[in-house]
């Protein structure tokens, strides 16, 4: 069960992005208390906002999804890096936690998060005597990290030893793609860094086959053939290799699945049988806040093809609009500092004046981002006004979260019930 330990009293005050000047010492569990609301101005812009109503949708639409399709999921905390935000993908049914680097893994482990999946290579002395400690510490910590060549197993192996290990460290083949990230390209690098971890059976044992499709890009009609046939080999990654190297496990783990194609990676996953059970783990990170666009695009598809849920975007930066230099042109207080923008610029969503009411923007576009600016095209009809306030849709928010160390928690009419930290 995770520990969230000393978030709650966390102490904040004006020098945090995000609260209001000569704000009085406050701890984060009286946030709720305030009585702030968005629209009335009481924090200040820009800022970025969570509604719990889409998170509370999100998270129960993955469970469900889940226990129909009889698998796991370990979300990939990379995405929020919020302790508060892990627990409730934990209360939700998650099975553990992914992360991508130790550093991450510090965090997990600071508020005791108990399984970790690290989707990637663990390497250096320093990353590897940090996880070497939490397993000789920790009997309930169950760790799984990724291998691909037998140069990276034996000096795995060796720096491990070294550190003094005192159970096995578990792992997990990785398959690539050609022109992709890591993973063995082929059945026969399999094979070799399988024999590698073999040989180093003292402190290593294999637990399972993974493969990170996400990565694979290609026009649209192209890009879901490339998808299955990756998928496929992950399987065929798994059915070549020799059933003793699991002799000792209950289950071997079958692990894929980012945000884009999980539905992919249950319907091919599913028709996969070896000697033992398997069980089949999604990584999906973004599900829990979802987006306005990208991740909104690739669940259109995903409904297209067959999947009976749906996700509502929770993420929302609000700015005010500070200037009118040209006709049709808006200058909005918010940039690349408070907006993800590495897939695509953000959306106008909704509008408010303050004191009067909510504004049509479905005419607007921004169209360019400087570090604290951003640039909204208008039709010429829409009367904005500065002061004027701006929602913005982002697309991955991966690139949102790192931004903001508070991010209020808000009710669908943008009362601030609650806020979340993050351990970037």
């Amino acid at each position: 069960m995770i520990d969230l330990r000393d978030i709650p009293e966390t102490m904040l005050d004006g020098r945090i992005k995000g609260l209001p000047g000569g704000l009085a010492p406050l701890p984060l569990h009286d946030v709720g208390s305030q009585g702030w609301n968005i629209l009335a101005e009481d924090l200040p812009l820009p800022q970025m906002l969570l509604k719990q109503s889409a998170v509370a949708h999100n998270l129960n639409a993955m469970r469900q999804f889940c226990a129909q399709c009889d698998v796991s999921i370990a979300p990939h905390g990379k995405t929020t890096m919020s302790p508060q935000l892990f627990k409730q993908q934990l209360d939700a049914g998650a099975w553990g936690m992914t992360a991508a680097t130790v550093e991450q893994i510090q965090v997990y482990r600071h508020y005791d998060v108990a399984r970790i999946f690290m989707a990637n290579q663990l390497v250096g002395k320093q990353n590897v005597r940090f996880i070497v400690e939490e397993l000789n510490r920790d009997a309930s910590f169950d760790f799984y990290c990724l291998v691909d060549s037998p140069d990276h197993v034996e000096q795995l192996a060796a720096t491990a030893r070294a550190a003094g290990l005192g159970r096995r460290l578990q792992v997990l083949f990785e398959m690539g793609t050609p022109g992709g990230r890591s993973g063995c390209r082929t059945i026969e690098d399999l094979a070799a860094t399988a024999a590698a971890v073999q040989a180093g059976s003292d402190v290593l044992q294999a637990a399972g086959v993974e493969g990170h499709e996400g990565i694979i890009h290609d026009a649209p009609e192209a890009v879901l053939q490339r998808v299955d046939q990756f998928l496929q080999f992950v399987c065929t990654g798994l059915r070549a290799l020799d059933p003793a190297l699991f002799s000792e496990r209950d289950e071997i783990l079958l692990v894929a699945g980012g945000s884009g194609y999980f539905d992919r990676v249950v319907d091919i996953f599913q028709n996969v049988s070896v000697a033992k059970p398997i069980r089949i783990v999604l990584c999906s990170g973004c599900y829990i806040t979802h987006d306005h666009e990208v991740y909104d695009g690739y669940i259109k598809q995903i409904i297209k093809r067959g999947w009976q849920h749906t996700l509502l975007p929770a993420l929302e930066v609000w700015a005010y609009v500070q200037s009118l230099p040209e006709p049709g042109i808006a200058i909005l207080g918010a940039g690349k500092r408070d907006c993800a923008f590495d897939f695509k610029l953000p959306i106008p969503i909704k509008g408010w004046r303050p004191g009067h009411g909510e504004l049509s923007l479905s005419d607007c576009e921004i169209y360019d981002l400087n570090d604290q600016h951003a640039y909204m095209r208008f039709a010429g009809a829409l009367d904005l006004q500065v002061g004027d306030m701006v929602a913005l849709g982002i697309s991955h928010p991966c690139n949102a979260f790192d931004k903001w160390r508070f991010i209020p928690i808000v009710s669908d009419s943008y009362d601030v019930d609650d806020a979340v930290l993050t351990f970037f």
